[in-house]
């Protein structure tokens, strides 16, 4: 198989067409018998990202613990350290991500550069308009943003949204990194649940269940528009699908459990959690991908140690059986996932499904 980095790096210096590079991809994917069943995502192409990454986290914290002991706290110091960070993580951005195309820092300095342009922006909107957005004193200026006043009267989560969406589109527009689109998708259905807040104060608060589950919706339709131009698994499009079911994951999950939740007790909320784990199961398997099951994990293994508890069975041995349960049905479902996939697709064998999901492969790497 091509190495995805490698022929990125012959579109950037003008030796292929982004076309043509997804016409090899495609022509050597329908070869490689080997690729089969596969839901890779590049992290790291060694552990030269591994140990990057690290010095990234390192330097970043002692750059938030070293300003913050020369100011005094409030929004000059919480813009004075996450100023500096945003234009830091932009540069380093340019030479990790832009130069050297290193895969794991490229997504660490996303997610960091997004999150400290919001910050960034979010306080200036209140250091330049003389708006109190800072509601509390909560000591380092790292967790600043906690501190924040989140009510729609001074608009901090339509700034935060907007500015959070801004900086997730220059970050993808420049660097092409999948995670970035993400960060800017995230930052638009903020925006969106900001604006509908503001017109109609109270809306989003009162039903946050509903919203969050029609966020994950969005994500997740998002993520199967990127799936069903790729479905041999080959571009960088299935890394964008990859990380948008797995933010769409726990937004779904969180919301539906937050709505079904009621005085049925511990023993029908657990099977309730079940239930719906089961059926977020179903839906991986039809569009293949496991990314979609990990936000049920845990409450799964909960829900789990809930019925065994509530058959007598004590603490520790409750605990160790759900663990042992929840690893079985892990090792079991990894490990036959092909099999299983295909006997949930067999009712659907010839029919327009296919045009949106991957195909059922015979031979898994």
């Amino acid at each position: 198989m091509l190495d995805r980095e490698e022929l990125q790096s012959a579109v950037d210096a003008g030796l292929l067409t982004p076309i043509q590079a997804d016409a090899l991809v495609a022509h050597y994917a329908r070869t490689d018998e080997t690729s089969a069943d596969r839901e890779e995502v590049r992290f790291a192409r060694g552990f030269h990202d591994v140990f990057i990454s690290i010095g990234l986290v390192i330097f970043f914290v002692g750059l938030f613990l070293g300003i913050p002991s020369l100011l005094s706290f409030g929004q000059p110091k919480t813009l004075a350290t996450y100023g500096p960070a945003t234009v830091i993580a932009w540069l380093l951005a340019e030479w990790l991500a832009g130069r050297r195309k290193l895969a794991l820092p490229a997504i660490l300095l996303s997610v960091l550069f997004t999150w400290f342009f919001a910050v960034t922006a979010t306080a200036i909107y209140g250091h330049v308009g003389g708006r109190v957005v800072m509601t509390s004193d909560i000591g380092n200026p790292l967790f600043g943003p906690f501190g924040f006043d989140w009510g729609a009267h001074d608009k901090v989560p339509l700034v935060f949204g907007l500015a959070a969406f801004f900086g997730g589109a220059l970050y993808y527009g420049r660097f092409k990194v999948p995670i970035a689109l993400s960060g800017l998708v995230a930052g638009a259905l903020v925006t969106l649940a900001a604006l509908i807040e503001t017109a109609s104060p109270g809306l989003v608060l009162r039903h946050v269940a509903p919203f969050l589950l029609a966020a994950g919706l969005i994500c997740f339709a998002l993520a199967m528009y990127f799936d069903a131009r790729d479905l041999a698994r080959t571009t960088l499009n299935t890394d964008k699908a990859f990380w948008l079911h797995l933010m769409a994951a726990p937004l779904i999950m969180h919301s539906v459990l937050a709505m079904i939740r009621s005085d049925t007790g511990t023993t029908g909320e657990a099977v309730a959690i079940i239930a719906v784990v089961l059926v977020l199961g179903i839906v991986a398997l039809v569009v293949d991908r496991r990314a979609l099951l990990v936000s049920g994990l845990v409450y799964l293994g909960v829900a789990i140690f809930n019925l065994l508890k509530s058959s007598n069975v004590d603490g520790q041995t409750g605990i160790a059986a759900s663990l042992l349960i929840l690893g079985l049905f892990i090792l079991t479902l990894g490990s036959g996932w092909t099999s299983v996939r295909r006997l949930v697709l067999a009712p659907f064998s010839g029919s327009r499904l296919f045009d949106y999901v991957p195909p059922i492969r015979t031979r898994v790497q």
